[in-house]
């Protein structure tokens, strides 16, 4: 059934669903009422759609190097600044013989002296083995100098080389910045596990750090590597 109010009257009017799109009197008043098409049942609500899950988001080179430096045993990369090596110049492994025959003209030039002075007494042993000595203590007395003045320092957010004794000059590299770490090494110091290190960054064309004589310089650059945005 249809209902309806008349125009004219208001008065209540109850027609058969066939009468839809007629004109149909008004008992009451007479007045002509145009019958509307039923109107269609409310369709039932639908539900909300569920939402999708959202894809976590994947985590930046930041995170990444974090998880690999933590996960490696280091620091990681994030809060304040740590040190996590610091390495000096390895003359014995990097240059054996050299070394070894220093250290043995030393002694040689030692034993000289303490037998010119203390039993032969003669000038002669004197004069071969003063010079030997001399020559020996300032060679291995400049290795030690040599190697205490230059260290390489890598931390969670740079790379630095210093150098001086008693002037000091650095020379340091960001870890974000980091283009390429060059690690040359000669046959003996690929047995004696040293070599050259040479690190370069996006924002120069050269080697802006690079020291040689360096113990383990693999390991070093998987240090480095470690906290890079690779």
């Amino acid at each position: 059934m249809i209902h309806i109010t008349c125009d004219n009257c208001d008065t209540p009017l109850e027609v058969a669903d066939d009468l839809a799109g007629t004109k149909y009197p008004c008992p009451e008043c007479g007045d002509i009422n145009r019958i509307p098409s039923p109107k269609p049942a409310p369709a039932p609500a639908e539900s909300a759609p569920e939402p999708k899950p959202q894809p976590e988001p994947e985590p930046s080179s930041q995170t990444q190097s974090i998880d690999k430096a933590a996960a490696a045993g280091f620091p990681p990369d994030h809060g304040p600044e740590v040190r996590v090596r610091k390495v000096r110049r390895c003359w014995f492994k990097s240059r054996p013989g050299r070394f070894a025959a220093a250290v043995f003209a030393l002694l040689l030039s030692a034993t000289g002296l303490v037998y010119a002075l203390a039993l032969d007494h003669s000038n002669w042993w004197l004069l071969l083995a003063a010079p030997g000595a001399a020559i020996s203590t300032g060679l291995l007395a400049w290795w030690w100098i040599d190697r205490y003045s230059a260290a390489l320092i890598i931390t969670t957010k740079r790379t630095t080389m210093q150098n001086g004794f008693f002037r000091r000059s650095t020379s340091e590299v960001v870890h974000d910045n980091i283009r390429n770490v060059q690690v040359d090494q000669t046959f003996w110091q690929r047995v004696w596990k040293v070599g050259k290190i040479g690190i370069s960054s996006s924002g120069q064309d050269g080697v802006e750090v690079q020291v040689n004589h360096l113990p383990g310089p693999d390991k070093l650059r998987e240090i480095i590597d470690l906290y890079r945005p690779l």
